[in-house]
């Protein structure tokens, strides 16, 4: 059984961090805000939903116990739902000061998660190892140079029979040698998130929405990629996965929100 414990990072180590132009996601965006408003952002609940499935469908109907390490946890949202589910046992890792108090304040209900303030391309327990880690949200903010530390540290973290299942955002297919098809994709996905929330009214998430659209452009913090990008380092770290489109589904040309689920063949 685990009880709240929280593992503080070395001043050295953040240095470190900060040298090698790492941004935390709370110095451009609200953090506050985010915890408030982001699980209307577009496809997020359906997303979650879908992820939460593929895990309830590989545990079946008698939820035998396991062991669950969710990467760049942010301020709980998706943690919540993981640590409501019986006979689990929740790592939550989170890096970003902010998001990692409001995850405290979040969790505070729930003793038997584990929260960690540590890196997701390096946090390891010796001799613990997971039946699933969970992303969501959270993988593009993972520069594409560190890509292949990031699931090389999942392939450390993972059971050999585990599961890695990933919610996240996709821009439309571009090629991200081409600066200005790079640009173009970028701004059209965001800006088919903002006008949904606009449409519905939610102007302090269209305004999250231009603030993380800024940090992309500006190569700062949030680093979305398309499909085709996120399975060639898939592929390159030796999974084999599958993939599925939360939305939208009457679009093609603008990305979308997907859930991919990923495990190491034998």
């Amino acid at each position: 059984m685990y009880s709240t414990y929280v593992r503080c990072v070395s001043p050295i180590f953040m240095e470190l961090r900060k040298s090698d132009q790492f941004r935390e996601m709370s110095e451009y965006i609200d953090v506050l805000e985010y915890d408030k408003h982001e699980e209307k952002h577009a496809y997020f609940i359906d997303m979650m939903v879908e992820m939460l499935q593929i895990f309830h469908k590989n545990q079946g109907d008698a939820l035998l116990p396991c062991k669950v390490l969710e990467l760049g946890a942010g301020t709980g949202i998706f943690t919540k739902k993981l640590a409501k589910i019986p006979n689990i046992q929740v790592v939550a890792v989170e890096i970003d000061d902010k998001c990692f108090q409001v995850l405290q304040q979040n969790l505070q209900d729930y003793p038997l998660v584990k929260l960690v303030h540590g890196d997701s391309c390096t946090y390891h327990h010796s001799g613990e190892k997971f039946n699933y880690i969970f992303s969501s949200f959270s993988d593009h903010h993972i520069k594409p140079p560190e890509k292949d530390n990031y699931f090389q540290n999942i392939k450390r973290n993972l059971l050999p029979d585990g599961l890695f299942i990933v919610g996240d955002e996709f821009l439309p297919p571009h090629d991200p040698n081409d600066q200005v098809a790079w640009q173009t994709a970028l701004t059209t996905y965001h800006n088919h998130i903002i006008e949904i929330a606009l449409q519905q009214g939610e102007t302090i998430l269209a305004n999250l929405e231009r603030e993380a659209l800024k940090s992309g452009l500006e190569k700062n913090g949030d680093f979305k990629v398309s499909c085709s990008q996120y399975e060639e380092f898939l592929l390159a770290d030796g999974f084999a996965f599958t993939q599925k489109k939360i939305g939208p589904l009457n679009q093609d040309d603008v990305g979308g929100v997907y859930v991919y689920q990923a495990w190491l063949p034998k």
